[in-house]
């Protein structure tokens, strides 16, 4: 039986492994030293170097063949199309349940008469990652703050690790035998402890209970706003708010509006929200979150918004109000070009005031189905200086906002939830708790990456700790502090 590949999970149902192939594998490289005077040389090193190795392919291209004869510039336009990337994608032989992550070098040489001939196109395959992956992946669940890993490939592997936090915490750590260890925050047990970022409002968009849906609207947003009277619903998942189009009409911008109480006032505080956009409906939309004082007058605004029905080009606008409702952006992103053509992605957007400093933060994030990657991307931060302290009012409640615009087609845009702190004052050397209740950290070994709820949490990462990874045959894994995390581990097994 002819074998085929799969690149990134497709093939070319006319394009076979030339028989006789020979899978390249156990690419050790041994560097010496010659020295004069002495029989033989030095040796050096022994390791895994970067692996090049032609792959041929046999193109069926007669009457029997799939979708009949093709001419030479249909079969080479279907070839770059198949191995045309610009990064390293998942190549894998189909009788085979292990791949390489792979980067593919031209040029492509194919006969110039194509039709009822054997033709034999040989692509470059790079291996700058020289391992075997399995297909499959493991996963185990730690018991008793222990996590067992077996790893029955040939080689050493990286690990996933996914945490979610019971309590607060002032640090996580992940360690293999005695001296390799991960750790983010920090467990000096000389510093005093304290949560210096309480809770005042956390809601995941599960349920309406506790928001109230607003009729009148009683300032001018030219950015993100617009008409109310609309409603929400829920997403068929149950875990998003979504504009009911159904519940608005006329022109211009019109939409539905709900708005919660914190369960205290704060002076300092910060608030993230958590959107979807749905890119793969084009269509106009605007979202905001509105922050509101002591006197019940909205002071900030936090927005995204995509105006144009017929393009997918989104833009992040964050504003603040004084007294008399004037409105000022401090923050004006538009999606890095990269994510047009993406067909979905979260969105987060975070606004911190600490004295009369504003700083917005805003990432995207995307979740791709494991062996592949949870990525934050497209960060971008600014910061805002409060010089004429007109933005210092205490804060007391917040809104959802959320419009489509007139008949125009709506892109698809989810409320995933929000959630806000109140920022209490630190003392210098003083430990927080940086990890809350049903946080979820993810660590990934092999990207070296680190992420807190989605977002990359590098900065907390502990002095001295480092990224390390499982050896072949069985590894004990050991979590801290102890019975405040529930761990998940996750491996491919790996192959020289």
């Amino acid at each position: 039986m002819n074998d085929t590949i799969l690149v990134n999970g497709k093939s070319l149902p006319w394009l076979f492994v030339q028989r006789g192939f020979k899978i390249p594998s156990f690419n050790f490289e041994i560097k010496t030293d010659a020295v004069n005077g002495r029989a033989g040389s030095v040796f050096k090193s022994r390791g895994l170097s970067e692996y090049r190795f032609d792959l041929p392919l046999v193109i069926h291209n007669d009457f029997l063949s799939h979708s009949g004869i093709k001419s030479h510039d249909d079969v080479l336009s279907e070839l770059v199309k198949f191995f045309d990337y610009d990064e390293a994608v998942k190549l894998q032989l189909k009788s085979k349940k292990w791949y390489w992550n792979a980067y593919f070098e031209g040029p492509f040489e194919i006969n110039n008469k194509t039709e009822n001939n054997i033709n034999v196109v040989t692509v470059k395959v790079v291996l700058t990652d020289p391992y075997k992956y399995a297909i499959d992946g493991n996963q185990n669940t730690a018991i008793s703050d222990a996590a067992s890993v077996v790893n029955s490939g040939t080689a050493d592997t990286p690990i996933i690790v996914e945490a979610r936090a019971l309590q607060n915490s002032n640090y996580y750590m992940i360690s293999k035998g005695d001296e390799d260890y991960f750790m983010i925050g920090d467990d000096d047990l000389d510093k005093p402890l304290k949560d210096y970022s309480p809770l005042i409002l956390e809601d995941e968009a599960r349920s309406f209970s506790g928001w109230n849906k607003q009729n009148t609207i009683d300032f001018t947003d030219n950015q993100t706003g617009g008409k109310v009277g609309g409603s929400f619903s829920q997403s068929s998942s149950k875990e998003s708010f979504i504009l009911n189009n159904d519940s608005v009409s006329g022109s211009g911008w019109n939409g539905a509006m709900y708005k919660r109480s914190f369960s205290k006032q704060a002076q300092d505080f910060t608030t993230t929200v958590k959107i979807g956009v749905g890119q793969k409906n084009k269509g106009a939309v605007r979202f905001a979150q509105y922050i509101y004082d002591s006197d019940n007058r909205v002071i900030a605004s936090i927005g995204y918004t995509n105006p144009n029905a017929k393009q997918a080009i989104g833009t992040i606008i964050v504003t603040l109000f004084d007294q008399s409702g004037n409105q000022q952006t401090i923050y004006k992103y538009k999606n890095n070009p990269s994510l047009y053509k993406l067909d979905d992605f979260v969105v987060y957007i975070r606004l911190t005031r600490k004295d009369n400093v504003f700083t917005v933060k805003s990432w995207k994030y995307k979740e791709f189905p494991y062996p592949l990657r949870k990525q934050s991307f497209d960060e971008h931060e600014r910061q805002f200086v409060d010089g004429g302290n007109f933005y210092q009012r205490p804060v007391v409640s917040l809104s959802l906002y959320s419009a489509k615009n007139g008949n125009n087609n709506v892109m698809p845009l989810y409320i995933f939830g929000t959630y806000t702190r109140e920022l209490l004052p630190r003392p210098t050397n003083a430990r927080d708790m940086i990890i809350k209740k049903g946080d979820l950290i993810t660590i990934d070994m092999s990207t070296k990456n680190v992420l807190v709820n989605e977002e990359s949490y590098l900065s907390e990462k502990t002095f001295g700790s480092n990224y390390f990874n499982v050896d072949k045959g069985h590894t004990e894994l050991v979590i801290n502090p102890p019975g405040v995390f529930d761990t998940t581990v996750k491996w491919q097994d790996r192959y020289l």
